[in-house]
């Protein structure tokens, strides 16, 4: 029988698939739904993976202290809590603007500046 943590772990990672799926194919009103809810520091799955990441660094600093785990797995899931948490933080700084356009009722209306910096970002990114 599997345990329920496994099913769960397994479960939770082909939701995330079908996400990343649904994200790939999305028109910029709802990649921007799904970024906002996704990377919601608090609330989002970004902010529920960093809280599930800061237990796992309690965890770890117990087993490590009881000799289970190496000291090493303890420091090096506690650098990537505070790693996350300064990602998300940072990406906070961005829900407005996929509130904005998320929340726009036609993106025709955009100006050309706006298709134009998103142009140039494109462009950046095939150097």
């Amino acid at each position: 029988m599997t345990p329920p943590a496994t099913t769960l772990t397994d479960s939770i990672t082909r939701q995330l698939n079908l996400l990343s799926a649904q994200l790939s194919q999305a028109g910029p009103q709802q990649a921007a739904q799904i970024l906002q809810q996704v990377l919601d520091a608090e609330n989002g799955i970004l902010g529920r993976l960093t809280s599930l990441v800061v237990t796992g660094t309690y965890v770890t600093k117990y087993h490590a202290q009881t000799g289970t785990f190496p000291a090493e797995m303890w420091l090096a899931l506690g650098r990537t809590a505070n790693t996350l948490h300064d990602l998300a933080l940072d990406l906070d700084e961005h829900q407005e603007v996929f509130e904005e356009i998320a929340s726009r009722r036609s993106l025709a209306t955009s100006s050309p500046a706006a298709a134009q910096a998103t142009a140039l970002v494109a462009r950046g990114r095939h150097r």
